[in-house]
């Protein structure tokens, strides 16, 4: 039988392998399902016959889809969720059943977050709770007659009435028994970040989880439990030889944060050295979590540039949401990088708990005083699974179940005492035209254009954020 793992289409893209979930953003973020494309490699590698489609990035609709599903004739079809796509996606997965027969499963931060929940609001076969690699390898088995449904760990399925069951959960595994994510069928020139100097650029992860108890953050709370778990360096360095190999000019480490370990980052950086890899890349990183020492050493393995979470210049703000640093901090980690030669990018969250017109106002100002080379603002989520989202619906400061309006790139759907969702949604505006307007930063954009031959990136950056900030309709 043939397994297909979806991206599904729709009249929107949306950002369902991100940790946040959005929809197309101001810039045009698009990034691969990479979870679907590990968890497709880890069914082939144990003889299943398993098929990936990004039908986001490819631009099909649903004709176009059925064509290749008349093709393919699956037997199980797994879709990726977030919680903005989830209804939509839902639906995709009963069209695909109805239409051409297969079981159809949910995947992905929602459904692992409410389980029973999605399965009655939703008419889908089954969904996978927590990580689905191996819960999807053996529901291919058990609908083969290897193995029993109810015996599976992490899956919710039905009963016989229709009620759903859901199984104990499965037990995190040593993520080093996965194989490299099935790229081969994916697009991987469609696949876009605007800040990369170079394109493709595709971005990987090295490690899962992360140990902080950022308050509204869902994939360490939703699927790790605060642990982190380790790729071995080894891989991690075949992995990124093999995506040169595919044509890739650049890599993003997504990881929650790659600087957690100081071993960990040293073994792949002295990796890349030792095996020739010339290559640029980013990746996430703690302003408290990072040193000269550190920096130097990424540098010298082709680390151009970090992208460190600020979210607020508040000190009561950052307590709240438990960043567990300080404004100095990300202060000292900006001017250290910078002092590198290192370029740096900004990302802020506004609509924390406390927030005002004054701390939003400070923020900003703060943010642009810490000259990144880039910025990105946002607005605070409350992903179910979380507890920012527990505190809100037990306080009745939530202010919409319509997973549709948990977009974090311009919807705000709490309730603040000194600030209404509107103020919240346009200070968003307002502070990428504050940023990026600036004619200083302008020029110094301009100048480093012309060095870098980067005229494509900058005018496909530059239209949708004209679209979407100048122009004042909303990336939704």
């Amino acid at each position: 039988m043939t397994t297909l793992f979806l991206n599904a289409p729709g009249p929107e893209f949306h950002q369902r392998s991100s940790r946040w979930g959005g929809r197309v953003n101001r810039s045009g973020y698009l990034v691969p399902p990479i979870f679907l494309a590990v968890a497709a490699a880890h069914l082939r590698a144990g003889g299943g016959e398993a098929r990936i489609i990004d039908a986001a990035a490819l631009g099909w609709n649903r004709p176009a889809l059925a064509r290749r599903l008349e093709e393919i004739k699956p037997s199980l079809a797994v879709i990726e969720a977030s919680t903005i796509s989830v209804k939509r996606d839902a639906e995709t997965a009963v069209w695909i059943r109805d239409n051409f027969g297969p079981r159809v499963a949910l995947v992905g931060l929602h459904v692992s977050a409410l389980p029973e929940e999605s399965l009655r609001e939703f008419p889908v076969d089954y969904v996978c709770v927590g990580e689905y690699e191996e819960t999807v390898r053996e529901l291919a088995a058990a609908l083969e007659g290897r193995g029993a449904i109810e015996d599976i760990p992490g899956l919710g399925w039905r009963d016989p009435e229709g009620r759903p069951m859901i199984n104990p959960p499965r037990p995190l595994t040593d993520i080093n028994i996965f194989p490299m994510p099935l790229y081969s069928q994916l697009p991987l020139d469609k696949y876009w970040d605007p800040i990369a100097r170079n394109h493709p650029c595709i971005p990987i992860r090295t490690l899962r989880g992360c140990p902080f108890p950022c308050s509204y953050c869902v994939a360490p709370q939703v699927l790790y439990g605060g642990s982190v778990r380790y790729r071995k360096p080894e891989p991690v360095v075949e992995e990124i030889r093999a995506l040169i190999a595919m044509g890739v000019k650049e890599i993003f480490i997504d990881d929650e944060t790659f600087t957690l370990k100081r071993s960990h980052v040293t073994d792949i950086c002295r990796g890349l050295k030792q095996s020739g890899v010339r290559l640029d890349w980013s990746c996430f990183g703690r302003v408290d979590g990072v040193d000269r020492v550190l920096l130097e050493e990424m540098k010298s393995a082709g680390c151009y540039m970090i992208r460190y979470g600020v979210e607020s210049a508040d000190r009561k703000i950052l307590e709240t949401i438990g960043k567990n640093f300080t404004p100095e901090q990300t202060e000292e980690a900006f001017s250290l990088t910078r002092s590198l030669g290192m370029k740096t990018h900004a990302t802020v969250m506004y609509g924390s708990p406390g927030e005002t017109r004054e701390t939003m106002e400070r923020t900003l100002e703060f943010t642009i005083g810490l000259k990144p080379d880039y910025a990105q603002f946002a607005i605070i989520t409350p992903y179910p699974g979380t507890r920012y989202y527990r505190e809100l619906k037990d306080s009745g400061r939530l202010l919409s179940g319509d997973w549709e309006d948990y977009d974090g790139s311009c919807r705000m759907i709490a309730s603040l005492d000194s600030l209404s969702p509107e103020e919240v949604e346009a200070f968003v505006d307002y502070s990428y035209r504050r940023f990026y307007l600036r004619p200083r930063y302008i020029l110094k954009r301009l100048t480093a254009v012309r060095a870098s031959g980067g005229i494509r990136r900058l005018i496909r950056t530059g239209s949708r954020f004209a679209q979407s900030v100048i122009a004042g309709t909303p990336a939704r």
